[in-house]
């Protein structure tokens, strides 16, 4: 999956900022899902499923730490 320059730009600045990659991960699916201007529907859908594989492991050990 190609990643444009906008989205690259939004990863370094919340990577900058020392953010957890939980919330990073999460900020830009959320992002891009709410982006109906300038990311089409399919690539929309693309990057969902993508980032959701690597949230799901991380939002499962967030709350496993959360619980003990």
């Amino acid at each position: 999956m190609d990643i444009t320059p906008q989205e690259e730009e939004m990863i370094k600045a919340l990577r900058e900022a020392s953010l957890p990659p939980l919330y990073v991960l999460i900020r830009i699916r959320n992002d891009i899902l709410n982006d109906t201007v300038s990311i089409e529907g399919s690539r929309r859908s693309d990057v969902k499923k993508a980032l959701e594989k690597y949230i799901s492991p991380l939002w499962a050990d967030y709350n496993q730490a959360r619980n003990e």
